[in-house]
């Protein structure tokens, strides 16, 4: 075979690698497209069924209303709750009694089951909007994140209001948007994932060096990946013992 012959036999087979590298790449994101379809699909299914009466949201906020950040003593920690929700009627039993114990010590707590409106209000917004983010722009192209994701709380609130709603991208943007301002994420793993919605949320805090606490009982088994990308894990029944841990990992003040 001569020379040329033989150069164009490469290049036939750079651009085969390259193709396949494409197809690929476009495979991942469509796949990563459909993953959060149906987790928005999933949370607003929740959010529709739930039992609690939630609160109305909050008023949008005008730049008269927006306090000043608040002062490094007084900033407080966010801590998200994820578990899975596909196929339930009802929320994990900790949920609620864990997350009265963290407000009253000082912490912003996120649950999925409830809209972000009937969690936060008014006088949230200094708090949420000091929260710093743990993502960059040079990283959201990469890990499928949304720019808008760094913007402050009261600049994305049509957002936040359109995902209370229902909007599937809107839903998908509250999760990212809370999460990646988080301190500590709290997983349940007593339940069987179904879905990519924990996962997925288990991986964005391993990329985004978010501490994961996993509930988890003594007689369960874990995969290899929820094992590794956990800090720790919890199998205590008593929740306020779950507290030290949570304030070493998510300090006050």
């Amino acid at each position: 075979m001569d020379r040329d012959a033989l150069l164009r036999r490469k290049e036939e087979l750079e651009q085969n690698a390259q193709e396949q590298i494409q197809e690929a790449l476009d495979k991942m994101r469509d796949d990563l497209s459909k993953s959060n379809e149906a987790v928005a699909k999933q949370i607003e299914k929740k959010k529709e069924g739930a039992s609690e009466a939630i609160p109305p949201p909050p008023e949008e906020p005008t730049s008269k209303q927006v306090k000043q950040p608040p002062s490094s003593n007084q900033k407080k920690p966010l801590i998200y709750f994820s578990y899975p929700m596909s196929g339930y009627t009802e929320q994990p039993v900790w949920v609620n009694p864990l997350r009265q114990v963290l407000i009253q010590n000082g912490y912003l707590v996120y649950n999925p089951w409830d809209k972000v409106g009937g969690q936060f209000g008014q006088r949230d917004l200094p708090f949420l909007n000091a929260l710093p983010t743990k993502v960059v722009k040079s990283l959201c192209s990469v890990l499928c994140i949304p720019e808008e994701v760094l913007l402050p709380f009261e600049a994305i609130w049509k957002v936040i209001q359109q995902g209370d709603n229902g909007d599937n991208f809107g839903i998908v943007f509250n999760c990212l948007w809370l999460l990646t301002r988080s301190s500590l994420v709290i997983c349940d793993l007593m339940r069987p994932m179904a879905g990519a919605g924990v996962a997925q949320e288990i991986l964005y805090s391993r990329q985004l060096g978010i501490p994961v606490v996993g509930l988890f009982p003594t007689s369960g088994e874990l995969n290899p990946f929820t094992h590794r990308s956990t800090t720790v894990l919890f199998s205590g029944a008593d929740l306020l013992s779950l507290l030290p841990i949570v304030k070493g990992y998510a300090p006050l003040g």
